[in-house]
C-alpha cells in the first residue's frame, strides 16, 4: 500500500508542475482564423447594474472566431461581420447584429431559469432538469460568503430541506454539530452522512477544517441515488466540490472579516440573593416536616431551630469578623446567612490566631464567577485566492487563516485554522485533459485542561475569587470549588487536526472517433494526522490575604500525548458514453471500478503524578520529572474496499426518463462468505409539462413527477477485523488461599460468518415544478427508508463465557416528507428572491431481540419496538396535594400492601416515614395510576413523544438594488419534546449549585396553593420525584431564529477602477441575532435535554470586505 501512496503523491505533484509549465505563453484570446470582409468592433459588456463583466465570451456567429472581455469588461474584435454571440456563466446568452456599428454596449441579464443548472451527482454531473432523484445542490458562495461562523457544518443549518443540523454549543471548534439527512436509518453509529470532497471520502471533521471560501457547491443525495456509493450510502451522501479555474484573465480576490462574539440568551440562573431566598424557603419547609413534633402549622421559632443552614454553618465556612471597626462577632449559621442576604461584605477569620491553621475569607454576595470568566471575544478570518485560465490551462489557488476565540477571557480557549489549496486543469491535447488538486488544512483547538465544566456557571459562590491584591485564586473548599484558578493555571489541552490531500484525474475524450465516448482515470491520496496533548499542572489556592493554606489540586501533575495517523489511497477508472439519437433519444452510461485502502496507527504515552519543571512553559514528556503509573499504548489497523459501479440513463424527448445505477462492494472487514453485496437504484421521471395537452397552460413552465426505489448500505457497526476473534490481555488471581496474580489472555467474543452489511430499502416520490416564467419554483418529496437487517445485540447464556456477536435481525423504518418553494423576480433595478423549506421525518423501531418492551422512565434510547429511537416515557400527574389528609389517603390507596406491612410490589412512591423530608406532603405531585392496578409503578409510564426535532424549516430572502444587497435567513423547529436533565433542571435536584430562577415565586406554599410547581425542598430525592420524568416537566419546544442578517454594499466600479480594483464590497453580518421560543424554563432552544452547560449560546457580529483585483 505504501508504494501506491508514494506513486500517487508523486503523480499528483508531477502533473501539477508539468501543467503549470506547459501553460506558459498561451494567449488570453481565442486565436482563430478571421475573415477579411468585416469591420473592427469594440465594445463593453455589463450587467443590468452597469457593472463590467470580466471574461465574457464574444464570438462571431457561425464561426469559431472570438475573444473575451478584459478587466474593464471591454473587448476588441477585428474583421467582424454578421452577428456576435455574447455569453457568460450564469447569464442569458445574447445575440447582437453588428449592422454598420463599430462600437457596442451589451447588457447581459442573469439567468433565473435553473433547469439548465449542472448538478454534481455520484461520479458525474447532470442537468437539473434531467434529475430523476431527490438531489439538492447549493452554491458555496451563497451559504458561506459574508458569514462569521467558523464551522461550515453549522452554517448549513436550515439551508437544505431534509438536512437537519443540530448543535449543543457555540464554542469555537466544540459546537457539537451533527448532521442527519432524512432522519435515522439505524441504531448503530451516529447517523451522520458520508462526506465526499472532490471525489474522495471524508468526514464532518474534514468539512469543518476546510476554508469555506474554497467550496464551489455542495450536493446532497437524499434518496437511493446514493446507492452509487454502496455500503456507505444509507445515511445519505454530501458531495463537496471545490473551486477550479475559470476562463479569463487572472483575478485575485481577498476576503477578510473581523467578528465580535456577544452574549446570547442569558442562562436562567439565580443571583445570590434569589438563591438565598429559594434556599431559605426550601429549608424552612423541610424543617417543618423533618420531625414528628413539627408541622407546617408549628411555631416558626421551633422550625428555625431545625433548619440546616448548610454551607453557612460548615466548619470550614464562616468565622470571626476582623474588620477592626466593631467588636469581633462570630458569623456562622443563621446570622451569617442573614448578613450575606442583607448584602453585607465580611472579612472573617476561621481558626485561632497563631494556630497555624487559621485562614481568612472574604464574603461578598455580589461576587459571580461568570463576571470573571466570560466577556466578549474577537475572531478574524482571512482568505486570498487567484483564479483564471485560458483554452489550455485553468487554475485556482488559495491561502486562508482564521482565529476564533471563545467568550472565556481568562485563558486560551480558541480554534485556529490554516489552509492552502491549488487546483489546476491542463488540456494537453484536444482529446486528453488533466485535472489535479492539492490541499492542506490544519485545525488546532486549544482549551484549558481543568475547570472548564459545569461548575463554571452553576456553583454557588459567595466569596472573593482572588486574593486581596487580585493576584492569587482563592478557595474556601480546599481547591474543589473555584474553577478560575484551575482554568488559569491548571494546564492546557491542544488538539491539532491536519489533512493533506492530493488528487489527479486524466480524461481521455474519444468523441472525435466515437461520439460521446470518454474514459477517466483517477487517483486520490489523503494523509490525516491528529495530535493531542493534555498537560495538567498543580494548582495552589490561597485565602483572602494571600496565604497558601487552602491546599493544592492535581498535585504534582501529569502530561499525556497521542498521535494518530490515517493514510488513504483511492484509485478509480471509469468509462462514460453519452449520445442522442434522432434528436429525442438520449442515452448516457457509466461503468467504473474503484479500490480504496486505509491504514491507521496510534501511539500514546503519558507521565502521571510527575513533577513539571517549575515555572516552565515547556510541555514535553521528557520535561516531566519522575512520576509513577506512566502509560504507553498504541495500535494499528487497515482495511480495504473494492467496488464495481455503473449507471445507465435513457431519456426520450426530455419527457420521459429512466435511470438504473448499481454498485457491488467488497470489504476486507467481512468473511469471504458475506464479503460482497450489491446496491442499486431504479428511478425515473415524467415531465408532464412537455405533454401536448399541457401546452395551453402558458403559466406552467415545468412540471415533473419523479420516483426512486433502491437499496443502500450501512457499514456502521462493523469493526476492521469483524471476521476474527481477537485476543484480550489482562490480569487475574488464580489459586486457592493465597492466590497469585497472573497475566491472562482470553478471546473477546464469538464471531459469526453470517454477518453482513445493513441493507436499507428506500422509496421516494417527488414533484418538481416551475411557474410564471420560472419565477416560482419548488418541489415536494415523500419518502420511506426501511432497514431490514439492522445490527442488534443478542444475549447468550452467561455459562458460555463469551459475548455473542451482533446479529442482522433488527428492523427500523423512517418515513417523512419535505417541501421547498422559491420565488425569483426583478422589478427594474430591484432584484429579489424568497425561499422557504419545510421537512419532517419519523423513525420507528420494528424488530429487536431480547427486548422486554417495558419502558424506562425518561428517554428510552434505541430499545422499544413500535416507538422512535428516543422515545419519552413519563408518569402522568394530577396536580399537587393540598392537605395532609389527601396525602394520607393516597398512601393508603396506592402504597400499602394488603397487610399494611410494606409497600406494594414494584412501588415507586417514597416511603411515608414520619422522619426525613423525602416523603409525600402537601405541595408534592400526585401521580396517576394509569393501568388501574392500585399501585404506582413503572407500568404506569406512558409514551409522550420523542426527542427528535420535527418540522425543521428555513426562510430566506435576498434583495439587491443598485449595489446594495440584503439577505436574511430564519431557521427553526416546529415541534420538539424536551425533558430536561442535568444539575439544575429543577429546584435543588443537585446541592451546592445555583438554581433556575424561573421557579421563583411559582412554587407551592400554604398561602400559594394554586402554584404551578411543587413545594420547595432541599431534598434531592423528593425533588426528583416531583420533577423527573413526569408529564408536567415535558416541554413542547418550538422556535424560530434569525440565523443570519447580511447587509452589503458594492462600491461602483467607476470609483474603484483607478486603484486597480475590479470589485469592492463591504458588509455587515450578524449570526443568531434574535429568536422566539416556546421553551419556558429559560434555556436556549437548541440546547436539547441538558440543563448544565459549559458555555452559553452567543451572538456574532461581523464586519468584512471582499476585494477583487
Amino acid at each position: 500500500m505504501k508504494k501506491r501512496i508514494i506513486w500517487a503523491t508523486a503523480l499528483c505533484l508531477a502533473a501539477s508542475f508539468s501543467s503549470a509549465y506547459a501553460s506558459e505563453g498561451v494567449s488570453s484570446k481565442i486565436v482563430q482564423g478571421i475573415s477579411q470582409n468585416g469591420r473592427n468592433i469594440s465594445g463593453i459588456v455589463v450587467d443590468v447594474n452597469g457593472e463590467p463583466i470580466i471574461g465574457a465570451s464574444i464570438k462571431i456567429s457561425g464561426t469559431s472566431v472570438g475573444t473575451i472581455t478584459d478587466i474593464d469588461g471591454k473587448f476588441n474584435l477585428k474583421n467582424a461581420s454578421g452577428s456576435l454571440e455574447i455569453s457568460y456563466i450564469g447569464y442569458h446568452t445574447e445575440t447582437v447584429k453588428i449592422n454598420n456599428r463599430s462600437s457596442l454596449k451589451i447588457i447581459l441579464h442573469e439567468d433565473s431559469k435553473e433547469l439548465d443548472e449542472v448538478i454534481v451527482v455520484g461520479y458525474g454531473t447532470q442537468k437539473k432538469a434531467s434529475l430523476t432523484s431527490a438531489i439538492t445542490q447549493i452554491k458555496g458562495d451563497e451559504v458561506f460568503a459574508s458569514s462569521g461562523l467558523s464551522s461550515p457544518t453549522v452554517a448549513l443549518q436550515g439551508e437544505i430541506p431534509g438536512l437537519v443540523v443540530t448543535r449543543s454549543s457555540s464554542r469555537p471548534g466544540s459546537e457539537g454539530a451533527a448532521i442527519k439527512i432524512r432522519g435515522d436509518v439505524s441504531i448503530n453509529g451516529d447517523g451522520a452522512p458520508t462526506v465526499i470532497i472532490d471525489g474522495m471520502y471524508g468526514s464532518l471533521d474534514d468539512l469543518n477544517a476546510m476554508n469555506a471560501n474554497d467550496i464551489e457547491n455542495i450536493s446532497v443525495l437524499k434518496d437511493a441515488s446514493a446507492a452509487i456509493y454502496g455500503a456507505r450510502s444509507a445515511a445519505g451522501v454530501i458531495l463537496i466540490t471545490t473551486k477550479r479555474g475559470k476562463k479569463g484573465k487572472a483575478q485575485v480576490s481577498y476576503s477578510g472579516s473581523v467578528s465580535r462574539t456577544i452574549d446570547g440568551i442569558e442562562q436562567p440562573l439565580t443571583n445570590n440573593y434569589e438563591w438565598m431566598d429559594m434556599f431559605f424557603e426550601a429549608q424552612y419547609w423541610d424543617a417543618s416536616v423533618s420531625g414528628s413534633s413539627l408541622s407546617m402549622n408549628s411555631d416558626p421559632r421551633l422550625i428555625y431551630q431545625n433548619i440546616n443552614w448548610w454551607i453557612f454553618q460548615n466548619g470550614d465556612n464562616g468565622g470571626t469578623s476582623v474588620d477592626g471597626m466593631h467588636r469581633p462577632i462570630l458569623y456562622r449559621g443563621e446570622n451569617l446567612f442573614r448578613a450575606v442576604r442583607n448584602g453585607e461584605k465580611l472579612i472573617l477569620r476561621n481558626g485561632e490566631v497563631g494556630s497555624g491553621n487559621e485562614f481568612y475569607e472574604y464574603w461578598d454576595p455580589d461576587s459571580y464567577l461568570e463576571n470573571y470568566l466570560l466577556g466578549q471575544a474577537t475572531s478574524q478570518k482571512h482568505a486570498i485566492n487567484v483564479r483564471g485560465g485560458d483554452d489550455k490551462f485553468g487554475y485556482y489557488a488559495s491561502l486562508s487563516y482564521s482565529k476564533d476565540q471563545s467568550q472565556l477571557k481568562i485563558a486560551d480557549d480558541s480554534q485556529t485554522k490554516y489552509g492552502a489549496r491549488i487546483n489546476m486543469d491542463y488540456q494537453a491535447f484536444d482529446f486528453l485533459k488533466f485535472e489535479t488538486g492539492m490541499s492542506y488544512e490544519s485545525q488546532t483547538i486549544s482549551t484549558p485542561s481543568q475547570g472548564v465544566d459545569n461548575s463554571m456557571f452553576t456553583d454557588q459562590w459567595f466569596w472573593s475569587v482572588f486574593s486581596q491584591d487580585g493576584s492569587l485564586p482563592t478557595d474556601v473548599f480546599d481547591g474543589k470549588r473555584n474553577p478560575i484558578g484551575r482554568i488559569m493555571n491548571g494546564g492546557q489541552n491542544t488538539n491539532t487536526f491536519t489533512d493533506l490531500r492530493g488528487n489527479i484525474r486524466a480524461i481521455l475524450d474519444l468523441s472525435k472517433w466515437v461520439k460521446g465516448l470518454s474514459f477517466t482515470g483517477s487517483g486520490n491520496y489523503k494523509l490525516t494526522r491528529r495530535e493531542f496533548q493534555a498537560v495538567s499542572r498543580p494548582v495552589d489556592f490561597y485565602d483572602y490575604y494571600g496565604t497558601r493554606v487552602m491546599g493544592s489540586i492535581n498535585k504534582p501533575g501529569s502530561i499525556s500525548e497521542q498521535l494518530q495517523k490515517w493514510e488513504n489511497i483511492t484509485l478509480g477508472v471509469f468509462g462514460n458514453y453519452e449520445n442522442t439519437f434522432a434528436g429525442v433519444h438520449k442515452i448516457s452510461a457509466m461503468l467504473g471500478m474503484t479500490s480504496e485502502e486505509e491504514y491507521w496507527k496510534s501511539v500514546k504515552a503519558g507521565r502521571n503524578q510527575g513533577w513539571m519543571y517549575p515555572d516552565s512553559d515547556l510541555s514535553d514528556l521528557n520535561v516531566a520529572i519522575g512520576g509513577d503509573n506512566n502509560t504507553a499504548d498504541g495500535g494499528q489497523s487497515e482495511w480495504a474496499f473494492l467496488s464495481y459501479l455503473g449507471r445507465l440513463n435513457y431519456t426520450y424527448d426530455d419527457k420521459y426518463s429512466i435511470e438504473l445505477l448499481g454498485r457491488r462492494d467488497g470489504s476486507s472487514k467481512l468473511s469471504l462468505k458475506n464479503r460482497w453485496r450489491n446496491f442499486y437504484s431504479i428511478s425515473g421521471y415524467w415531465r408532464i409539462s412537455r405533454e401536448q395537452f399541457m401546452e395551453s397552460l402558458s403559466f406552467l413552465n415545468d412540471l415533473k413527477v419523479r420516483y426512486n426505489f433502491g437499496k443502500t448500505g450501512n457499514v456502521n457497526g462493523l469493526n476492521n477485523y469483524e471476521r476474527f476473534a481477537t485476543i484480550k490481555r489482562g490480569t487475574a488471581y488464580l489459586g486457592l488461599g493465597d492466590a497469585s496474580q497472573y497475566t491472562t489472555m482470553w478471546v473477546d467474543g464469538i464471531r459469526s460468518d453470517n454477518r453482513t452489511w445493513e441493507i436499507i430499502l428506500s422509496h421516494n416520490i417527488g414533484v418538481d415544478f416551475a411557474l410564471l416564467n420560472n419565477r416560482l419554483s419548488g418541489s415536494f418529496d415523500y419518502f420511506t427508508k426501511t432497514n431490514d437487517n439492522m445490527f442488534i445485540g443478542i444475549t447468550y447464556p452467561a455459562v458460555l463465557g463469551a459475548g455473542a456477536p451482533l446479529s442482522n435481525n433488527g428492523k427500523l423504518r423512517t418515513k417523512g416528507w419535505e417541501v421547498a418553494l422559491n420565488w425569483d423576480d426583478r422589478i427594474e433595478d430591484f432584484k429579489y428572491s424568497i425561499g422557504a423549506s419545510l421537512s419532517d421525518s419519523y423513525t420507528e423501531l420494528l424488530e429487536l431481540a431480547n427486548n422486554e418492551l417495558v419502558p424506562d422512565p425518561g428517554n428510552n434510547n434505541k430499545r422499544l419496538i413500535g416507538k422512535p429511537l428516543n422515545a419519552y416515557y413519563v408518569y402522568q400527574t394530577d396536580g399537587l396535594f393540598q392537605t395532609q389528609e389527601e396525602v394520607d389517603a393516597f398512601y393508603e390507596m396506592y402504597y400499602w400492601n394488603a397487610t399494611h406491612s410494606g409497600p406494594k410490589a414494584d412501588n415507586i412512591l417514597p416511603a411515608p416515614s414520619e422522619l426525613g423530608t423525602n416523603r409525600l406532603r402537601p405541595g408534592a405531585r400526585r401521580y396517576v395510576d394509569r393501568d388501574g392496578d392500585g399501585a404506582i409503578t413503572r407500568y404506569d409510564l406512558y409514551y409522550a413523544g420523542d426527542a427528535a426535532p420535527h418540522l425543521s424549516f428555513g426562510l430566506k430572502g435576498k434583495f439587491e438594488w443598485k449595489g446594495i444587497d440584503v439577505s436574511v435567513f430564519f431557521q427553526g423547529i416546529g415541534s420538539q419534546n424536551i425533558l430536561r436533565t442535568g444539575s439544575v433542571y429543577a429546584p435543588f435536584v443537585t446541592n451546592y449549585v445555583r438554581q433556575n430562577k424561573n421557579y421563583l415565586g411559582k412554587t407551592w406554599a400554604p398561602n400559594h396553593t394554586d402554584a404551578e410547581y411543587p413545594i420547595l425542598s432541599r431534598d434531592a430525592g423528593f425533588n426528583r420525584f416531583n420533577y423527573a420524568n413526569v408529564d408536567a416537566s415535558l416541554q413542547k419546544s418550538r422556535y424560530i431564529r434569525l440565523k443570519s442578517l447580511i447587509v452589503g454594499y458594492t462600491i461602483p466600479r467607476k470609483w474603484t477602477s483607478k486603484a486597480g480594483i475590479n470589485q469592492l464590497r463591504v458588509y455587515f453580518s450578524g449570526d443568531d441575532l434574535w429568536e422566539w421560543t416556546s421553551v419556558k424554563d429559560g434555556y436556549d432552544p437548541e440546547r436539547g435535554e441538558a440543563s448544565n452547560s459549559t458555555f452559553p449560546f452567543s451572538r456574532l457580529l461581523t464586519f468584512g470586505v471582499d476585494v477583487t483585483f
